[in-house]
C-alpha cells in the first residue's frame, strides 16, 4: 500500500512537471525576449523547441518503457530534465536556451508515457485504477494553469530564469522517491527495439508538428509544405515497415487490426488542441487586451487550476454514476460551452466573468483528461501498456502543437485584439471531440446489443 501511494505521488508530480513546463514560460516570454535579444518572429520557438521533441518521441518512449521498464525510463527522463533545466535557466544566449528546451522536450517524452505505464502496471483495472487515473488526470489538467500561475509569480518576484530553475528541486524529489521508495515494478521484456520503425515514426510525427509550427515562423527557411511532404512520405514508410518488414514492430498494426483502439486517441487529439489554445489565448487576452501584469495573469488562472484538479479527483465518482463514455462526452461538452461563452464576452466582458467561466472549462478538462486516459489505456492489450501510453500522449501532444498552430493562423487572419475568434475555433475543436465521442459511445452500445442475444434467441439457441 505504501508503495502504491509512492507510485501515485511520483506519477502525479512527474506529470505536473511535464505539463507545467509547457506553459510556465508563457508569461515570461516578453522579459525573456528582452533579456536574450530574441525577435518576435523567433520567440515561438522557445515554446516549439519543447513541444516538438515530445510529439516526435512519445511513441518510441512508450515502447522503450515496455522493453526496458517504466521505472528505469522515468529515472533517465527525470535526470535529463534536471540537467536541461539547469542549462536553460543559466543560458547566456538564445541558442543555448532553445537547445536546453529541446533537451527538456526529449526528457518529457521519456517521462509522460512511463508514468501512465507505471500506473497501469501498479493498479489493477477497476476502482483503484480509476482513482489513480483520476489523480493523474488532476495533475495533467491543472499543470498547465499551475504553470501560468507559477510563471507569473516568478517573473514578478524574481526573473524568467527561475521558471526553469524551479524544476530542479522537483526533479531531485522525484529521483529520490524513484530510487528509495519504489522498487522494480515491471519485468524487462527482452528483445531489440524496432529501430527503422522508430526512426520513420519519429521523423513523421516531428515533421508534421514542424509543418504546423512553421505556419507561424519558418525554421531554417523551409516552408511548411516541405515538412508536410516529408511527413507523408515517412508515414507511408512507417506503415510499410510495421506491416511488412519488422519482426518486432514498434507499433503492431497487424495485431491491432480490427480492434477499436484508434477512435479515442482522435478525441484526445482534439481535446489537446482546445486546451493548449485556451491557455495561450487566455494569457494574451489577460496580458495584452486587458493590461494585466504577469502576477495578475497567473492569479487569474488559479480558479481554472483548482477546478481542474478538483473535478479530475472526483472523476471516479462521476464515472460510477454516468459511465465512462457519458462522463467523457459531458465533460468535453462543458469545455466547449465555456469556450463559446468566453468568445462571446472576450472583447468587452468583465474580467471576473471570464475567470469564472474558465473555471467551468477547467472542471470539464479535468474529467475529460482522466477519463480518456483510463479508457484509452484499457482499450489496448495489457502487454502493450507502454505503446498505449505512447499513443495517448502522442495524440494529445500533436493536438497541442497542431491545434495551437492552426488556431494562431486563424487568429492572425482576423486581427481580433480580444482573440474571440480564436476562442470560437477552440470551442469548435472541443465540440467536434464531444460529437466524435458521442458517436463512438452510440456505436459501442449498438455493437453490444447486436452481440448480446435476446432471452428468446438465447433459449432457442440452447435447444
Amino acid at each position: 500500500m505504501k508503495q502504491h501511494r509512492a507510485i501515485l505521488t511520483v506519477c502525479s508530480i512527474a506529470q505536473v512537471l511535464v505539463v507545467l513546463d509547457s506553459s510556465i514560460l508563457t508569461v515570461a516570454l516578453p522579459q525573456l525576449a528582452a533579456n536574450l535579444g530574441i525577435s518576435r518572429e523567433n520567440l515561438p520557438w522557445v515554446v516549439n523547441a519543447f513541444a516538438i521533441p515530445i510529439a516526435g518521441l512519445l511513441l518510441v518512449s512508450g515502447r522503450l518503457a515496455d522493453t526496458l521498464g517504466a521505472r528505469r525510463i522515468l529515472l533517465i527522463g527525470v535526470a535529463l530534465f534536471a540537467v536541461a533545466s539547469l542549462v536553460g535557466g543559466t543560458a547566456p544566449t538564445a541558442g543555448v536556451l532553445i537547445a536546453a528546451r529541446v533537451a527538456q522536450g526529449i526528457a518529457a517524452a521519456l517521462i509522460s508515457p512511463a508514468t501512465l505505464l507505471l500506473l497501469s502496471l501498479s493498479f489493477p483495472a477497476g476502482p483503484d485504477r480509476a482513482r489513480a487515473f483520476g489523480l493523474w488526470g488532476a495533475a495533467a489538467g491543472s499543470g498547465g494553469a499551475i504553470g501560468v500561475l507559477a510563471g507569473g509569480l516568478l517573473v514578478e518576484w524574481s526573473s524568467w530564469r527561475w521558471t526553469l530553475l524551479v524544476n530542479i528541486p522537483l526533479c531531485v524529489v522525484l529521483f529520490g522517491l524513484l530510487t528509495i521508495a519504489i522498487g522494480r515494478i515491471q519485468p524487462v521484456q527482452r528483445g531489440s527495439l524496432d529501430l527503422p520503425g522508430a526512426a520513420a515514426g519519429t521523423v513523421c510525427v516531428t515533421t508534421v508538428t514542424l509543418g504546423f509550427a512553421s505556419l507561424q515562423s519558418k525554421l531554417l527557411d523551409i516552408t511548411a509544405a516541405v515538412w508536410f511532404i516529408t511527413a507523408g512520405a515517412t508515414l507511408m514508410l512507417f506503415v510499410f515497415i510495421e506491416i511488412r518488414s519488422s519482426t518486432k514492430p514498434l507499433l503492431p498494426l497487424r495485431r491491432l487490426a480490427g480492434k477499436r483502439v484508434w477512435q479515442l486517441p482522435m478525441a484526445m487529439l482534439l481535446v489537446g488542441g482546445a486546451m493548449t489554445s485556451t491557455f495561450y489565448f487566455l494569457t494574451l487576452n489577460f496580458q495584452v487586451h486587458r493590461d494585466l501584469n504577469a502576477l495578475q495573469t497567473g492569479l487569474s488562472f488559479l480558479p481554472l487550476s483548482v477546478a481542474a484538479f478538483t473535478a479530475a479527483a472526483a472523476s471516479p465518482a462521476i464515472v460510477r454514476k454516468l459511465g465512462s463514455m457519458n462522463a467523457a462526452v459531458l465533460a468535453v461538452l462543458l469545455m466547449s460551452a465555456c469556450l463559446f461563452a468566453i468568445a462571446a464576452i472576450a472583447q468587452d466582458g468583465w474580467t471576473g466573468a471570464i475567470i469564472f467561466i474558465s473555471a467551468g472549462f477547467g472542471a470539464g478538462m479535468g474529467v475529460a483528461i482522466s477519463t480518456l486516459a483510463n479508457l484509452i489505456t484499457a482499450s489496448f492489450p495489457s502487454s502493450l501498456g507502454g505503446i498505449a501510453s505512447g499513443i495517448l500522449t502522442t495524440a494529445q501532444q500533436i493536438g497541442n502543437t497542431v491545434g495551437l498552430a492552426a488556431i494562431v493562423t486563424i487568429d492572425l487572419g482576423t486581427a481580433s485584439p480580444s482573440h474571440n475568434i480564436a476562442f470560437l475555433a477552440a470551442a469548435t475543436l472541443a465540440l467536434t471531440a464531444a460529437g466524435w465521442l458521442a458517436y463512438q459511445a452510440g456505436t459501442r452500445r449498438s455493437n453490444r446489443s447486436v452481440d448480446t442475444p435476446s432471452p428468446r434467441t438465447a433459449a432457442h439457441n440452447s435447444l
